[in-house]
């Protein structure tokens, strides 16, 4: 589990690295495509057992839907990279207790676990699921920080892994080709500077609408 969640933190890096080089999705849908809603990310300080101070998570909250006309499996992934090339994984490092806090905070009984948001998602938009990415606190030198959604999107594209070796066995560290998603990308900036000014800001969105990238 550890050497999957550092490789694929090392692929991320990769794809940050070439910018754009990378390949670009289709200007329209290919296959099929969730309906996507979401809140902007916030943080909240939660008490955890066993810690002496709150413990500090951001979080974002979401709806999906699905309008295909048939059953999609739904296995989301969230990560967040900062302009320090910081990335952070949901669900990875996160207390229940923040699912319960933000619960509490919206008062919303039909906010679904993260884990339960996994797995077939019907038809219909009464089928629709509300859910929630938790991830622990980002890099605090970072400035801005973009929000990469995949599993939204069937598209996908295969390219080259420049590291591979093939004097190498090809394997989960050396793999021939990386397989890219039609990803969601979401970018914010942090404004205000360090200490107590950034333990109260508000993400800023860069842009109106978030746009699709391969990743």
């Amino acid at each position: 589990m550890r050497k999957s969640l550092v490789f694929g933190m090392l692929g991320s890096l990769w794809l940050v690295a070439i910018g754009d080089a990378a390949p670009k999705p289709s200007l329209a849908p290919t296959t099929w495509e969730l309906r996507f809603r979401y809140s902007d990310p916030e943080r909240i300080a939660v008490t955890v057992p066993g810690q002496a101070e709150p413990v500090v998570y951001w979080y974002m909250r979401y709806t999906i839907e699905n309008q295909t006309g048939d059953t999609r499996d739904f296995y989301p992934t969230f990560e967040i990279v900062t302009d320090t090339l910081r990335v952070t994984q949901s669900e990875v490092g996160v207390s229940p207790e923040a699912f319960r806090a933000i619960q509490r905070r919206w008062k919303d009984a039909l906010l679904l676990e993260p884990s339960r948001m996994n797995g077939p998602l019907l038809v219909g938009e009464d089928r629709a699921k509300h859910g929630v990415a938790i991830w622990p606190d980002i890099d605090p030198k970072a400035r801005e920080f973009t929000v990469y959604v995949r599993g939204l999107s069937g598209e996908t594209s295969r390219v080259r892994n420049p590291a591979y070796d093939p004097a190498k066995p090809a394997g989960a560290e050396n793999r021939p080709n990386f397989i890219l998603f039609k990803t969601l990308a979401i970018p914010y900036r942090l404004p205000g500077g360090g200490g107590e000014a950034r333990s109260m800001a508000v993400p800023e969105r860069l842009s109106r609408d978030p746009q699709w990238v391969m990743r």
